[in-house]
């Protein structure tokens, strides 16, 4: 590394309304911790508070839930209620007293309706419709929590990545690109219309590495599109599906 590397490395850098003190970025690191509810105590507070003390520019949390009845995984942070926002509120003030921007991860494994899962290509517009609304409204509660940002988590095989991909989700098998991906323009503009102040950021997979994906080309291409509108930050990691309907 060069010490022109180092100097940039260590530089401030200003992300929308976030301003970093340097330019290393925790990425999102799930912790499986939580309690069912979403609650969290003294471990999660522990860990982000050495985060925070240790120098890094900004932190994003761990994948955080949108909804309540989400069980695809243990020990999820949720942003879900009401009811939990004042824990999350402790969690960034311990962020902010170190000078240290926190971003919320927000995302959904499954979708659930009457205790049993929905996959992709099941939903009906109303289900469609309120997946939507369940990112709009925790990132509401990311606001008042008085985090900095959200990243929306569409990678990794969590459910909107299911979702926007034509091995999963046949519902779009033989419609246009925009139709597949339209649930995440969707929850950008949602998020973006409530002038929220957020830094808002997408992580979407750039490959799922299995033919008939949807190509690298196209991810690109809506990229560009969103950076100009709705998104501040982008980013791109690669992950194949672990399997196919």
């Amino acid at each position: 590394m060069t010490e022109t590397t180092k100097k940039k490395i260590f530089q401030p850098l200003k992300l929308n309304n976030m301003t970093l003190k340097n330019r290393l970025l925790r990425s999102a690191t799930w912790e499986g911790i939580a309690a069912l509810d979403g609650s969290i105590d003294e471990r999660t507070y522990s860990i982000y508070e050495e985060l925070a003390k240790g120098g890094v520019g900004g932190i994003i949390t761990g994948f955080t839930s949108v909804s309540d009845n989400d069980t695809y995984f243990e020990g999820m942070m949720r942003l879900s209620n009401d009811k939990l926002i004042p824990q999350y509120k402790k969690l960034t003030d311990i962020a902010h007293k170190e000078n240290c921007p926190i971003i919320a991860q927000l995302a959904l494994g499954a979708y659930y309706k009457n205790d049993r899962e929905i996959r992709p290509n099941q939903m009906t517009e109303e289900d469609i419709k309120n997946t939507i609304d369940l990112f709009i409204k925790a990132a509401e509660r990311e606001k008042q929590a008085n985090y900095d940002g959200v990243q929306i988590h569409a990678a990794h095989f969590f459910f909107l990545s299911r979702f926007i991909s034509p091995l999963i989700n046949e519902r779009n098998e033989n419609g246009s690109i925009d139709n597949r991906i339209r649930i995440l323009i969707e929850i950008l503009k949602g998020i973006k219309s409530k002038n929220l102040g957020l830094h808002v950021s997408l992580k979407i997979n750039s490959s799922d590495f299995e033919m008939g994906e949807l190509m690298k080309k196209n991810v690109w291409k809506y990229a560009k599109k969103w950076q100009k509108k709705e998104l501040t930050q982008l980013k791109l990691v690669g992950m194949g599906l672990r399997e196919v309907e």
